[in-house]
């Protein structure tokens, strides 16, 4: 099949049709620059510091297109293309194409060769193969110039010539943060609870980049928290696989949220003990079992079933690490305490 859609769909790449005379040092008088990527990636993270060098006088403006219908186009503004750019875009850009003084297409990947790709998995090669083929005459006919990533690919390609713009991270990209990790660990009983903190954990994500959360599901679960950063889902464990994971696994933060039903009305606090296991400060919902057994602000914070609340609390503990390592010593006290 794949060989069916490479003979159907894919020319060779032989030239670029508007491939122009245009020389780096006239870059510098560009004055606006788009660049067209498709949502967040390693690629435009990687690759946005360099690219934006090649056109260091230029107002650079990122433009996702997969959340972008449309563009405004400044007079004489350049186009960088990443990667992929759909037909709907095609026909935007071709639409503006008098605007802009120039068009590049750039790619980190041999995006150009279906031969290249047997080696991938075939649902994933399916869909690189049709995204390439859909966008080759367009790339031929628009473009003024192909940028790649590495020389392998330039000397592949030498007869587009283009040119090599290699990957420049930004000190940002390279910053090595501690991050704080919060905890769910809520089973399959505790489907509703997991619904409930996702307003939570992507208010406190967006208030704390320190801020990292784990969630115990299914694959329910992990479609519901896909789409935010610094979220692990792990598949639940069986009691023996679980309490040795605890072992071994710190955790800062540890969430209990728990909301009104028949069935949680007979849970108990075992969560407490779990959370003094891996090193945790505890956040519980005000309600049985354990507004009859954490001492407020002492060993424990107790919450009503507010997200903003939530989201309020658990910021300000992750921005104190004497506070919550104050909280989970007290909480660990008090368990032993119990024993004696």
């Amino acid at each position: 099949m794949d060989e069916l859609i490479r003979k159907a769909l894919f020319k060779p790449y032989l030239k670029l049709n508007k491939q122009s005379d245009t020389q780096p040092d006239s870059w510098a008088e560009c004055r606006s620059l788009l660049i067209l990527h498709e949502g967040i990636t390693p690629t435009l993270a990687y690759f946005e510091e360099a690219i934006k060098n090649r056109f260091p006088g230029a107002e650079c403006q990122l433009v996702d297109t997969l959340t972008t219908p449309a563009i405004t186009v400044d007079k004489g503004a350049a186009l960088v293309v990443i990667r992929f750019i759909s037909t709907q875009w095609q026909r935007e850009i071709a639409r503006n194409i008098d605007d802009l003084s120039q068009v590049v297409y750039f790619m980190d990947d041999d995006l150009f060769d279906p031969t290249a790709l047997e080696a991938l998995p075939k649902a994933y090669r399916t869909k690189i193969i049709r995204r390439s083929a859909a966008q080759h005459r367009w790339i031929t006919s628009h473009c003024d110039n192909i940028w790649v990533s590495t020389p392998y690919l330039a000397s592949k390609y030498a007869h587009l010539n283009p040119d090599v713009v290699a990957a420049m991270p930004t000190s940002e990209l390279l910053e090595v943060r501690r991050p704080v990790k919060i905890a769910y660990h809520g089973s399959s009983s505790h489907q509703a609870e997991k619904y409930w903190l996702r307003e939570v954990v992507e208010g406190v994500l967006m208030q704390c980049p320190q801020a990292s959360f784990e969630i115990f599901g299914e694959h329910e679960i992990y479609k519901l928290y896909r789409d935010l950063p610094r979220v692990t889902v792990l598949h639940p464990m069986s009691w023996q696989n679980y309490l040795d994971y605890t072992r071994h696994h710190r955790v800062d933060i540890g969430l209990a949220p728990l909301l009104e039903s028949a069935f949680n009305l007979a849970r108990g606090p075992v969560k407490f003990y779990d959370f003094v296991r891996m090193g945790a400060v505890g956040i519980y919902s005000n309600c049985a079992p354990y507004s009859e057994f954490i001492e407020q602000n002492n060993n424990g914070v107790l919450l009503n079933n507010d997200p903003k609340k939530w989201i309020e609390a658990l910021s300000l503990l992750v921005n104190s690490d004497k506070r919550r390592q104050q909280l989970a010593n007290n909480a660990r006290e008090f368990t032993y305490s119990l024993m004696n």
